[in-house]
Order: structure tokens, then sequence, then C-alpha cells
């Protein structure tokens, strides 16, 4: 029997802040996002932040609002930034270019310098999502399997309203819904590793920028024998928190590569794999309980299951039981 995934939590962070004091709201700008240049633009207006921001790995998203209209620039050098408005419009100027962005469409700004937004009105709550430089040129490397020379061409608009760009927006949203809750599986280490990823990868989907077409056309699939690497190295360590990056890249080929590869001679994506050798070890355990110390709840969070629920239903549909009659049925 193999051991548990390690308990030890992802790079999880975040922190809620209600304040009028201009001084913490930079703080918490510099230590989630940059150094900030704020400024008030209406005398009478005190400020009323409110923040709520949780980093997750290489993705900060935080929930942020002033209560007074306010000018706020930052130099946006290591990371690409997102912007979609909850409520009202909030318009960016980076390199010359002053994108608006609403509730149907984000803006983006590069890590190439300077960005400001010249007034962000009172009533504007916007998400904003800051996305390390690094992971997203690495993930671009290996969903392409070619060699990326940064900073990235971003557009300076994604629509929110259709295909790869809602389809981001809503996971954004589905992260922000969990601010307020400690227990969220989306929180449970190996969860949030791939839902970071995710949101890294669906960015990449949802912008325009120069190498979009490589990730759309047809992909070469893996050759056997690098899916059946991908698949030793999934079944000698199934704990370890693999992405679909990670393991196109020890199998020495592009992620859409091995994702065809895996299409075609497995019949299922490396994760639904990945699943389900997880899932037959998380019925091992249930099967073969520690006494007092096993629950149905305790062993699919250690094996990366976040929703007990989906837990359930996809290990009734691999087993033909649930979970809890496999764990009754041990006693």
């Amino acid at each position: 029997m193999r051991h548990r995934p390690a308990t030890e939590r992802a790079d999880l962070r975040g922190r809620s802040v209600r304040t009028s004091d201009p001084d913490e709201v930079r703080e918490l700008c510099k230590d989630f996002y940059y150094d900030v240049r704020l400024d008030l633009l209406e005398r009478g207006h005190d400020l009323a932040f409110a923040a709520d921001v949780l980093r997750i790995g290489p993705v900060t998203i935080g929930e942020l609002s002033f209560g007074a209209a306010v000018a706020i620039g930052a130099d946006i050098v290591d990371a690409y930034q997102v912007s979609l408005p909850i409520s009202g419009v909030l318009g960016t100027e980076q390199g010359g270019t002053l994108t608006v962005a609403t509730p149907r469409r984000a803006s983006v700004c590069r890590p190439v310098g300077s960005a400001r937004a010249g007034r962000w009105p009172a009533d504007c709550r916007t998400l904003c999502v800051k996305l390390d430089r690094a992971a997203v040129e690495a993930e671009l490397e290996a969903m392409t399997g070619r060699p990326v020379r940064g900073p990235i061409r971003f557009g300076p608009s994604l629509d929110a309203t259709r295909g790869a760009g809602l389809t981001w927006a809503r996971m954004v949203n589905l992260l922000r819904t969990e601010f307020d809750n400690p227990g969220s599986g989306l929180l449970q280490p190996l969860v949030a590793d791939r839902y970071s990823h995710g949101l890294v990868s669906g960015l990449l989907l949802a912008v325009d920028h120069p190498y979009a077409d490589l990730l759309t056309a047809d992909a070469p699939p893996a050759r056997p024998r690098t899916v059946r690497r991908a698949i030793e190295v999934m079944e000698a360590d199934p704990a370890r928190q693999f992405t679909t990056a990670e393991l196109a890249r020890l199998a020495g080929v592009s992620v859409r590569s091995l994702q065809e590869g895996f299409r075609r001679h497995v019949g299922v994506p490396p994760m639904t794999y990945l699943q389900q050798v997880r899932l037959a070890y998380a019925r091992e355990e249930l099967r073969h309980p520690r006494p007092g110390r096993d629950t149905v709840a305790c062993v699919a969070h250690a094996w990366g299951f976040g929703h007990l629920g989906r837990f359930a239903a996809a290990y009734r549909e691999r087993f033909g039981e649930s979970p809890s009659e496999t764990l009754r049925a041990s006693g």
C-alpha cells in the first residue's frame, strides 16, 4: 500500500481587508500585487476600501473596491494582470493603449512596465487576477512544445461572454465564491495546484496572442512509448501533484500531443487516468481502514477529491458501489 499524499498545503495565502487608510491599501497591494501609486480624486470623500484576496501558487485573485474615486498605477514587470469588473467600468492604460473593462470584457496588462487606471470609480468592484509571468510562459511552452520568448504579446482584452473567455471568467468567479469557505475543496492541496494551472492554461486559450493558432490546431499524437512513459510515472507515484504539463515534459512531448496520444491509445485524458489510479488507491484504503481514523471524507481529501459528491459519483461509476458501502463492508 502506498503512502498517502503529503499533508503540506500548497502555496495558499489570503487576506480580507476593510479600511479607510490609504497606507493599509498600499500595504495589501504591495503584499499581493505591486507597489502602487494611489490618489483620491474627489475632496471630502474618504476611502471605503474592501478587498478579499487569495493567492494559489502562481495565481492571485482578489475582489477589490475603493468606495471612492481613485487613480491607481503600478509598474508591472513580473506578471500578467487581468481586471474583470463585477460592477461598474474600469479604464486601464498601458503603453499608450486605453482599454475599458466591463463585466462582459476584461482588460489584460502585460509585464512591460507602467499601467494606470486614471479613474477607478467609487461604484466599481473588480476581480483583479495576477498570474506570475514565469508560470504563464512555462505553461505556453509546455502546451505548444516550442520555446517562448516573452513577454507574450497578449491582446489588451478578452471577451468574458463566450467561448474560452467565458469559461475562464467562470473559473475565476467560482474561486471568488470560495473565499469565505475555509473548508473549500478547491483549497485542498492537490486540487488547488490543478486549479491554478487550469487558470493559467485557460487564460492562454481565452486571450489573443501570436501562439493562439498553435493551441487550437490539430496536434500529432504522442507515440505509445511516450504514453506508456506517462502512465509509468503516474502509477509509480500517484500521490504526487502532477499536472498535464509536467507529465508531458517527463514524457518528452507537448501537452497537446500527450492529450491526443491518451485519447487514441488509452481512451481518456491523462488527468482522468490519474483520477482512476487514485480512485483505486482510495478504494484500497476504504477496504482496509485504520481503526477510528479513516472516514470517506478523510480518504477522499487525502487523494485530492475536494468535492465529496463528485468523488462518490466517480467512485460508484468505477466500482458499482458507494464509498460508504465499501467502508461498511470492511468492518
